[in-house]
């Protein structure tokens, strides 16, 4: 029997779940929501597994007349709440798109609803399942660079044309949310280490008839759980002119040791006090989506579990808070 996926909107990373979903082979679209029409025929029409895919404008028309295994949770950030709620009481498995809420008790409330969900959960953190970032996690946990000490990240897009919802704070959820959660987990993740604190500051200087309410850049400071520092910049100032749509970048300082990973390069810099500059090739991954299927036909915890994706989410939302107020903000994990 195949596996019954349902697209709950279509303004994410859908394709990664689509991609993972032709390469298992087992696995049939059976409902789409969006509400651009044209959208879901293209996706129908690219993916001969959702071929026979029911479309709905509602999603809440695709829940109540579609039987879902797995659900990919792709529509505007301001809607996820209740969508995810709604899923967890179906007990249907879900990959959803980040962060999981935009705002503080509406993250409580999922957090609540999935401590009772059957189903599993993971988040659509894409850069865990990019080669260059877990091969750094894998030198990091060797110790190849000692204890990290200096962790800083770096995500700079694109503008481009971008939809409304994108423009509006209550939609969107600010930039610190949207980008900056990839960097937030990827940082903890490739470390092993937690944040204690952050602060940070935000602006909506330049291109304000493009980017409406939300912020054109952003900077925050954390304090690493072992006592090191992190920071992250986030930007929508990338010119067109650029060779790709993004530049990102991730460094770690350690007391053997610094790692480098940097947009346009395959491989990773590494020094050391050991060895002079070099390279590092990484070893492919594998697809997002079928890693957390192969976890959930296993009955594993997914590799991206739903604790992470909670705790991503507490901690960008509180780093908005910071930005937005001024102040340091306490995030209570100590190393």
């Amino acid at each position: 029997m195949k596996t019954r996926l349902g697209l709950l909107g279509l303004k994410g990373h859908q394709v990664v779940v689509l991609e993972g979903a032709k390469r298992l082979g087992d696995v049939e679209v059976v409902g789409i929501a969006d509400a651009d029409a044209r959208a879901a025929e293209t996706v129908k029409k690219r993916y001969p597994f959702a071929r026979d895919a029911q479309v709905f404008a509602d999603w809440r028309r695709l829940l109540d007349h579609s039987v879902l295994d797995v659900c990919c949770v792709c529509d505007e950030n301001g809607a996820r709440a209740e969508q995810l709620l709604a899923l967890a009481k179906l007990g249907v498995h879900v990959v959803s798109e980040k962060p999981l809420t935009t705002t503080l008790p509406d993250l409580a409330r999922v957090r609540a609803a999935l401590a009772k969900a059957k189903g599993r959960l993971t988040m659509l953190l894409t850069m865990r399942h990019e080669a260059k970032y877990p091969e750094m996690r894998r030198l990091v946990k060797e110790g190849v660079i000692g204890e990290p000490c200096q962790v800083s990240a770096q995500k700079s897009y694109q503008l481009h044309t971008r939809p409304e919802w994108f423009r509006s704070h209550k939609r969107l959820g600010g930039i610190i949310p949207y980008i900056g959660i990839h960097p937030i987990d990827l940082m903890r993740w490739v470390t092993g280490l937690g944040y204690t604190h952050v602060a940070g500051f935000q602006g909506k200087h330049g291109k304000r008839g493009l980017m409406g309410e939300t912020e054109s850049h952003a900077v925050l400071a954390l304090r690493l759980s072992n006592g090191g520092s992190a920071s992250v910049r986030l930007d929508y100032l990338r010119p067109e002119t650029a060779p790709s749509h993004g530049d990102d970048r991730l460094r770690i300082a350690g007391t053997e040791g610094v790692l480098e990973a940097v947009e346009g390069r395959r491989n990773l810099t590494l020094v050391t006090t050991k060895a002079k500059p070099h390279e590092i090739e990484p070893k492919p991954v594998a697809n997002l989506f079928v890693a957390f299927m192969e976890a959930v036909r296993a009955g594993k915890e997914p590799p991206i579990s739903a604790q992470e994706c909670l705790y991503a989410t507490e901690v960008v939302l509180k780093a908005r808070e910071a930005a937005e107020g001024g102040k340091l903000v306490a995030l209570g994990e100590k190393g």
